[in-house]
């Protein structure tokens, strides 16, 4: 069995021996019954009992493990899923080079970097001689167009002027 690494847990949660666990690789959670830690030159298999997700991570409830106590033992321990779990990752970097035309302040530059803030992904370009962060959301994309490079934008008001401000 082919095990990946998909992150560790951070600290426990309540008081029920949950644990945060920080997910650092995007897996498939239908199907998934155990979470895999190394245990004596392998992987032991620790049953779920729950996954919920949070702002700070999956809060994970693992069978047998009902205290505090009994989840401190497991913080800072890296957490694997069989392979067949981990979800293809999409080609983060395919916006760049591409340029974003806004739909009140024309051209704001070329996608200079793209990144994941947990929440949404965002776009970094450079516009006037400043970095500027853009949510990649589908409310403000008007449209894609990949043969010619460009991301038609629609920026909520005052966004990019936050950026200019010196």
């Amino acid at each position: 069995m082919e095990f990946s690494s998909i992150g560790y847990f951070t600290k426990t949660h309540g008081v029920k021996g949950q644990l945060i666990l920080r997910d650092e690789e995007d897996f498939e959670t239908q199907g998934l019954t155990a979470f895999f830690l190394d245990a004596d030159g392998g992987k032991a298999p620790y049953f779920i009992e729950e996954l919920t997700d949070a702002a700070q991570g999956l809060i994970v409830k693992l069978e047998e493990v009902d205290s505090i106590e009994q989840a401190k033992t497991f913080i800072k321990k890296t957490v694997y899923v069989e392979s067949r779990f981990i979800l293809e990752k999409e080609e983060e970097d395919s916006y760049i080079g591409f340029e974003v035309i806004d739909e009140q302040l024309g051209s704001l530059g070329l996608v200079t970097g793209t990144s994941d803030n947990g929440q949404q992904d965002l776009l970094s370009l450079s516009y006037k001689g400043k970095e500027v962060i853009l949510p990649l959301a589908e409310e403000l994309v008007l449209r894609i167009d990949e043969a010619a490079k460009i991301i038609w934008y629609r920026a909520p008001e005052g966004l990019v002027a936050i950026y200019l401000e010196d």
